[in-house]
């Protein structure tokens, strides 16, 4: 699996803290979640960004050898 970036942690957080979310479609949350990423400040998303990189570091001592290499729809 790869290590989750940035917007993804914050869409997770959110989800979690926002009870009014429960039960709406995925691509309506990520729409709402996503107008909330654009207007958070840059310290906030600097946060995010430091959860990012302690995750992915994690990920690089826990799969050494990984390397993202994307498929083709065909391939699957």
């Amino acid at each position: 699996p790869r290590p989750r970036n940035a917007w993804i942690i914050y869409r997770c957080a959110k989800v979690e803290e926002l009870t009014q979310l429960r039960g709406m479609r995925q691509s309506k949350i990520s729409q709402i979640v996503g107008n909330m990423w654009r207007d958070e400040t840059a310290e906030v998303r600097t946060e995010f960004e430091q959860l990012s990189d302690i995750e992915k570091a994690e990920h690089q001592m826990a799969y050494p050898d990984y390397r993202f290499r994307p498929m083709k729809k065909a391939d699957k």
